[in-house]
């Protein structure tokens, strides 16, 4: 129990000084309605961010891993549902290995927050629809939150959970 403790507390510690530091660096805003870019800058990354995860939300339906692969970074870390983490190759093994079939992909609600130029954090609702390798239909729904970096001028998605 007492290495329980110190490993929690000095977890905790790290995240502090993870928090002060990146707050010092002014990567990430004090205000979370403040950003480094005008709201001019920030509303033409909001617009683009939303219609590449709108996109994506198609992806299942149309079952465009060629699009899934441009958006998706490949130090992508993407944790499913259930809780197992997938690196961009095992993430793009199991949207090709899914045996369901969709009818629909929707992202609503939606929230964009952009901390930078290259850099902004999404949250929202996605559900689909369709029906399962045995036929059997379904309607699934989930919460994510995302983390989307612009290099080179593409936005790509670094962490999904």
């Amino acid at each position: 129990m007492v290495s329980h403790w110190v490993s929690m507390k000095q977890l905790g510690l790290l995240g502090i000084f993870v928090a002060v530091g990146t707050m010092l660096s002014g990567c990430v805003s004090p205000d979370p309605t403040q950003s480094a870019v005008s709201a001019e800058e920030a509303e033409k990354i909001t617009e683009e961010i939303t219609k590449l995860d709108q996109q994506w939300g198609q992806a299942d339906v149309t079952r465009d891993i060629d699009y899934v692969k441009s958006i998706w970074a490949d130090d992508l870390r993407f944790t499913r549902p259930g809780g197992k983490v997938f690196d961009k190759e095992a993430a793009l093994a199991a949207f090709e290995d899914d045996t369901d079939t969709y009818t629909s992909g929707v992202i609503a609600p939606y929230k964009v927050r952009v901390y930078g130029k290259n850099f902004a954090v999404v949250a929202g609702d996605y559900h689909s629809t369709g029906k399962d390798k045995d036929g059997k239909p379904f309607s699934r729904k989930f919460r994510f939150t995302g983390v989307w970096v612009q290099r080179n001028g593409k936005w790509q998605v670094v962490a999904e959970q």
